[in-house]
């Protein structure tokens, strides 16, 4: 007794199916990990670039500390008067 028509074509194609799911499985992570750090290298040579461009504005124009780091925050101005809609008659 041989075997049905139709177990070789399903045989091969099942086959096919797991070879392909082995490479997506193998392929995509370091695909995913490569696009990754290749994003971060990018990020982080733009923030040098804005932190150099940073620094050497400040120096020319001899300003105050880079407030989004917290150095030499300007202090708020405070106002010392009643608005014209709060005063009491």
């Amino acid at each position: 007794m041989g075997t049905p028509s139709w177990a070789i074509p399903v045989g091969v194609l099942a086959g096919l199916c797991v070879i392909c799911l082995a490479f997506v499985w193998w392929f995509i992570p370091r695909l995913y990990t490569r696009g990754m750090q290749a994003d971060m290298n990018r990020f982080a040579a733009e923030k040098a670039e804005r932190e150099r461009r940073a620094a050497s504005l400040q120096e020319a124009h001899g300003g105050t500390g880079d407030v989004e780091a917290g150095l030499a925050v300007p202090e708020k101005p405070v106002f010392k008067y009643t608005p014209p809609a709060y005063t009491a008659y």
